[in-house]
């Protein structure tokens, strides 16, 4: 029993803390400094609404470059830089293609992720759906190649917002939690 004990204080200290819905992994309690320049990829579009993941990768931006603490590369430059990287610009950016692009663009992290939408339930009273999103965010370390950050949010919601809802939510958890 002890033994089972100690097991799960040590894979529960491998994450941060998360409300529900949410699964944060940060690694040495990674955090953002001010002055740190960061690019945003485009993240992967898994829903069957058009442009979420440009639209998501432009919140991500816009929240980190608002307050002006970093330098951010937008989604729309990261875009240019695949090509010269020789990386198809509809390519699925992952920790290899990021670190590549991030070495282009001479910053310390590139931001990428995924939106997902997992589909639509039939509320428990049986009267409407409820649409169900997730938005999944990762920091990778350009000097290493690292996943220094990741986190995966999900919400559900009566009133059929759920993705607009969720990557709104997930981007000011994420934000928090890194700066």
């Amino acid at each position: 029993m002890k033994k089972i004990v100690i097991t799960s204080i040590i894979v529960l200290s491998f994450y941060g803390f998360a409300k529900a819905g949410e699964l944060v992994y940060r690694q040495n309690h990674f955090r953002l400094h001010r002055g740190t320049s960061i690019a945003v990829a485009p993240f992967q579009n898994l829903t069957q609404t058009e442009n979420v993941g440009n639209s998501v990768a432009d919140t991500v931006s816009n929240m980190m470059g608002s307050k002006g603490t970093f330098r951010i590369i937008g989604r729309n430059a990261f875009t240019q830089s695949m090509l010269s990287a020789g990386v198809g610009a509809g390519s699925t950016v992952d920790r290899s293609i990021a670190q590549k692009v991030g070495q282009l663009l001479g910053v310390n992290f590139v931001i990428i992720g995924a939106v997902t939408e997992y589909g639509y339930e039939l509320a428990p009273d049986g009267t409407k759906t409820v649409p169900v999103a997730g938005v999944d965010i990762k920091i990778v370390d350009i000097g290493t190649g690292n996943i220094v950050f990741a986190g995966s949010f999900a919400e559900e919601d009566s009133s059929g917002t759920a993705i607009e809802k969720t990557v709104t939510e997930a981007v000011k958890d994420f934000y928090s939690r890194v700066r």
